[in-house]
């Protein structure tokens, strides 16, 4: 699995990317055409500026510099978001917490990886596209899987069992509405346990969060 969830293994596998900004007509509008524009080489190397500046691991706390540290040890670079997130220690140890125990919770890898993409999808999100779809096949998600869960409620939707298709459209209610209808609480409740409930709810409430922070604050790579 992608280790937005395990810092001290992989920080490089968590940031985002700029997809749109006010006045740029020419950036893409829709979630699948900003994860291409990502990977795209007349892309690469274009600067936005942050609103905020990140904290150098020289700088950082006496509690969070061993987290930057052992990220560099493992020659990843610690992701912009949680330097960001440094200039209020309290709040990045927090987060740390929460995120890790994100990759050990009950619920199915691919249930949480599903609702991490569409909710980013939602949010046009590309950073975390990019890394989400990496998650999700690690987590053993086909390629259409991965890619097609903006048609989970179409013609294509026979790629995704019947809990899978309530996860995507759970992620999608809650982004978009934050309440879920009362139907799909119902189906959701009959195929998972109160303990798996809970935790899908925290991982769209995670997906978010991080959205949400990468997009006001403006973060580049990595």
């Amino acid at each position: 699995m992608i280790n937005w969830y395990r810092l001290s293994e992989n920080g490089a596998e968590f940031g985002r990317a700029r997809g749109h900004r006010p006045g740029r007509s020419a950036e893409p509008r829709t979630p699948n055409d900003m994860g291409r524009a990502i990977e795209s080489p007349e892309n690469q190397g274009t600067s936005f500026m942050a609103l905020v500046s990140y904290v150098p691991t020289s700088e950082a706390a006496e509690n969070i510099r061993p987290h930057f540290e052992k990220v560099e040890s493992r020659g990843h670079k610690v992701p912009n978001f949680l330097r960001v997130l440094a200039h209020s220690p309290e709040l990045l140890e927090g987060f740390i917490a929460l995120n890790g125990a994100l990759g050990r919770i009950k619920l199915d890898p691919k249930l949480r990886e599903l609702a991490y993409i569409r909710a980013s999808e939602v949010n046009s999100c590309g950073y975390c596209l990019q890394h989400h779809k990496k998650a999700g096949r690690k987590a053993g998600l086909d390629e259409r899987q991965v890619n097609e869960t903006d048609s989970y409620s179409g013609s294509e939707s026979e790629i995704y069992d019947d809990l899978q298709r309530d996860v995507l459209q759970y992620a999608e209610e809650v982004t978009r509405s934050v309440v879920v209808s009362d139907e799909l609480a119902d189906r959701l409740k009959q195929k998972l346990t109160e303990r798996e409930l809970v935790e899908l709810a925290v991982a769209v409430a995670l997906a978010n969060f991080t959205n949400r922070i990468s997009e006001t604050l403006r973060l580049e790579l990595p």
